[in-house]
């Protein structure tokens, strides 16, 4: 197999879990080596979109993937991840986690991803443990946009969001099916925390699109389209799945398993509505500062 042109940095944002570790032995043992991998050590909780755009500016590679602290690559992720890049032209190529624990491994099997290397136009890729992009195509969001992962996001929401941005500016991205083992275990009371900062992540992804005119959407969504175009809101259908379902109770071997996801699901909710009332309260102090502020005078003095 021919050797690539690339110099590919890999970034990992860390608060410094013990599994920090096992996820840099895994990129050591890679079939295609990383040429530099930068470890952002986020000790004052910044965020990880804070962490991410710092491990962008430090790095110089042509190519820079995202791995996270809790994961282990395959040895050969960097080799296939670059290799689709550069099979397809593309501007991104990521995939998604393999779960080692078993609420997270039974939801994420819910909606089961494709088993094949393709091009993606409806979402597959966005999860920001595994993806790769072109250095060039994250600078044009820092020259257009003022940053290139959104520090809005101070929670979950990020990645999605700059792939929604890229996707705007017609990138190809290419899926890739090679997950990386996800080490993150949670209990009942851990995953419901969880899924409310997933729901103020999604609120925020949600306030940034309804103002946006493009039509583009970066995934399928009740509460913003599906196909990659934008539509309103389907209230009444998520309200049905959020507040009476989630339904799907064979999906789960352990049926513990599923009242787990059926609780998270109404935490989840909350945490979406707890982001929007935070857009709200935020925007309204905004508009309250600008009516306060003086109107400067353009009647000019004469001498």
């Amino acid at each position: 197999m021919p050797v690539d042109q690339h110099k590919v940095s890999v970034v990992i944002p860390t608060l410094g879990r013990e599994t920090l570790a096992l996820c840099q032995a895994g990129l050591a043992k890679q079939t295609r080596s990383p040429d530099e991998v930068i470890v952002v050590l986020d000790r004052d909780r910044r965020g990880v979109a804070w962490g991410r755009n710092e491990g962008i500016a430090r790095s110089t590679g042509d190519l820079i993937a995202f791995a996270d602290d809790d994961g282990i690559p395959p040895p050969d992720w960097l080799e296939r991840l670059v290799a689709a890049l550069d099979r397809y032209d593309a501007a991104v190529a990521g995939g998604t986690f393999q779960e080692t624990d078993p609420l997270l491994d039974a939801v994420r099997r819910r909606h089961p991803l494709p088993a094949i290397e393709q091009l993606d136009q409806r979402g597959l890729v966005g999860n920001g443990g595994n993806i790769l992009f072109k250095r060039e195509w994250l600078n044009v969001c820092q020259q257009q946009d003022g940053y290139m992962f959104n520090p809005f996001f101070d929670g979950p929401g990020e990645d999605w969001e700059l792939i929604w941005r890229l996707r705007k500016r017609g990138a190809t991205m290419v899926y890739v099916p090679n997950p990386i083992t996800h080490l993150r275990r949670v209990t009942p009371a851990q995953y419901c925390r969880h899924v409310f900062h997933r729901g103020t992540g999604i609120a925020k992804l949600f306030q940034v699109m309804r103002a946006d005119t493009s039509g583009i959407v970066p995934q399928d969504s009740l509460l913003w389209g599906a196909a990659g175009k934008k539509a309103e809101p389907r209230w009444l259908r998520a309200l049905w799945e959020k507040a009476l379902g989630p339904f799907g109770w064979g999906d789960f071997p352990d049926k513990r398993l599923f009242w787990f996801f059926w609780i998270g699901a109404k935490c989840e909710s909350a945490g979406f509505l707890w982001g929007l009332l935070q857009g709200a309260l935020a925007a309204g102090a905004t508009s309250a500062t600008d009516r306060r502020s003086p109107v400067p005078s353009t009647t000019e003095r004469k001498s």
